[in-house]
């Protein structure tokens, strides 16, 4: 079992397995202490390389696993490149310290982000809802003002069917009053007798058929308006919608930035997430620079050494 974990912490670290084994014990330690600081940070980066792809980028939980493995695979390389290097110069060491900080600060926004999840979707609601009522203040207006429209020709055609119905009940029928002349005439065209009949007529007052047609038009102004009053509803849940489901990563910012300020135990808890971070990128380095030189690295400058004397040998 041994055997196995110094090879795998040879294999993670890119030491050769052969010239450990053949190393002190203290060779071996030094494997198995670099292995133990590069899977901690491996796996931290693992947790945050998963949470941003599922997060942001929207992806299912194969899509997140690979997102970590990514972000796991580029901090091997770069914790390597400081285990393998032979002599860690100032500008490496300069270098190393300023990517050990951006990836600090940006360690420490996602794990804020998920720590003041409950908080941040709070903040959320307050500006979807600022932001909802700017993206639909146009098309209320212009709603506003065919219910306006809709409202006056409403109010014309109840008043007109109020006077229409109340001439109605006062004449609901039309009675036509005419009246005949007969003259009867003798031999010579004289009239000798006339009679007069007075005939009276009965019919409905065209006006009922006038009464049922502003009846309908009342009935379809009305459900026009109700159409565009639900609209505005509509209107707004949808820009919700769209607003809630395009939250990006820089939107996230912005709302844990709100919430991070708004008091000084935010700021705290931020600060302790971007030290933790900043720790855990620079343990490796910190570890490379106050190790004492091994058996294992005496005995890789041995090796070179004998082969630029061979080479120089050879060119002589």
């Amino acid at each position: 079992m041994k055997d196995w974990w110094l090879k795998f912490g040879c294999f993670l670290t890119g030491f050769n397995y052969k010239l450990v084994k053949n190393s002190s014990e203290q060779s071996a330690k030094n494997v198995k202490k670099y292995t133990s600081a590069m899977l901690l940070i491996v796996l931290v980066w693992f947790f945050i390389g998963y949470s941003f792809a599922t997060r942001y980028l929207h992806f299912e939980i194969w899509g997140g696993i690979i997102g970590g493995l990514v972000m796991g695979f580029v901090i091997v390389q770069i914790e390597r490149i400081i285990i393998l290097s032979t002599k860690v110069s100032v500008w490496s060491t300069s270098f190393r310290v300023l990517l050990a900080l951006v990836m600090s600060i940006l360690g420490a926004f996602i794990m804020d982000q998920i720590t003041f999840k409950d908080d941040i979707e709070l903040r959320k609601a307050q500006v979807m809802d600022e932001r909802v009522k700017l993206a639909v203040q146009q098309s209320e207006a212009d709603i506003e003002k065919q219910l306006l429209g809709l409202d006056s020709m409403l109010a014309g055609a109840n008043q007109k069917y109020e006077a229409v119905s109340a001439d109605l009940k006062k004449n609901p029928v039309i009675i036509t009053t005419y009246t005949n002349s007969s003259v009867t005439k003798d031999k010579e065209g004289k009239p000798i007798n006339s009679t007069q009949s007075t005939n009276r007529s009965v019919m409905e007052n065209p006006k009922k058929m006038e009464l049922e047609q502003l009846h309908k038009q009342i009935e379809t102004l009305q459900q026009k308006r109700f159409e565009l009053a639900q609209s505005i509803m509509t209107i707004k849940e949808r820009k919700e919608q769209e607003l809630k489901a395009s939250t990006g990563f820089l939107d996230e910012l912005t709302l844990l930035h709100d919430v991070v300020t708004s008091s000084n135990i935010g700021i705290f808890v931020y600060l302790l997430f971007m030290l933790f971070f900043l720790a855990i990128e620079l343990f490796v380095l910190v570890m490379k620079l106050t190790d004492k030189e091994s058996d294992y690295d005496k005995l890789i400058k041995h090796q070179t050494a004998v082969r630029v004397q061979m080479l120089e040998k050879l060119q002589a």
